[in-house]
């Protein structure tokens, strides 16, 4: 396989399973590193076939070409896996997850263990990708519990010098912002509208945003 000439970045999957199979043959795995930017579950019908999915292609194509990021829905089945007590997120699409993999024989404690393997960024000299983004106050960006770290915060963001590009905020069309040098790209999949993705250059430079209403079969359950 050639070395990568561009990344391929994927908003937030929120278990829809036949949108991202959709966005996949986009991506172009000769010569783009894929990067999800975290949130595989909680939303759509197929969480659980999502992360094995992305398990598989990981292990296909090695994880310097498929590059998968924690997000905080990933962080948060790690934390309900660790208490076994009810939390937000059971109330927050959780249960739903959780159902799912029981029903379906899947194991939510080997993808868990895989979740708190992932990391929490992937950078080149140009661009920085995290799920939620670098804060201008805190001093601790890089601990998945803090809320104001890349895996949790909502707010605006620090011009690092680098793009970023992140999902976790929900907007309506992949949004650039110049002040913060950000692509924003969870189109919320999450509540059925789309998926999106950008294609760039290893210099940063956007040659493409990409954007997939989430499928039928993906649609959660009312």
């Amino acid at each position: 396989m050639t070395e990568p000439e561009g990344v391929f970045v994927v908003g937030d999957v929120h278990g829809c399973l036949h949108t991202f199979a959709a966005m996949l043959k986009h991506w172009n795995f000769q010569r783009e590193v894929l990067v999800l930017v975290g949130d595989l579950i909680c939303g759509g019908r197929h969480s659980p076939e999502v992360v094995a999915l992305v398990r598989r292609l990981e292990n296909q194509y090695g994880p310097q070409r498929v590059v998968v990021l924690l997000g905080n829905h990933e962080q948060s089945a790690i934390e309900y896996f660790q208490h076994q007590t009810r939390t937000q997120w059971i109330q927050q699409g959780g249960a739903a997850v959780l159902a799912a993999y029981a029903q379906r024989g899947y194991s939510l404690a080997s993808d868990v263990e895989w979740f708190r393997a992932r990391p929490l960024f992937w950078e080149n000299n140009t661009i920085f990708i995290s799920h939620a983004g670098i804060s201008p106050t805190t001093e601790d960006p890089y601990n998945p519990t803090n809320p104001q770290g890349v895996v949790w915060y909502r707010g605006p963001l620090q011009n690092i010098g680098k793009l970023q590009v992140i999902g976790h905020v929900p907007v309506e069309e992949p949004t650039y912002s110049r002040t913060e040098h950000c692509w924003r790209i969870d189109t919320n999949a999450r509540r059925g509208h789309k998926l999106s993705a950008l294609r760039l250059r290893a210099d940063g430079t956007l040659e493409e945003t990409i954007s997939i209403p989430v499928a039928q079969e993906d649609q959660a359950l009312a």
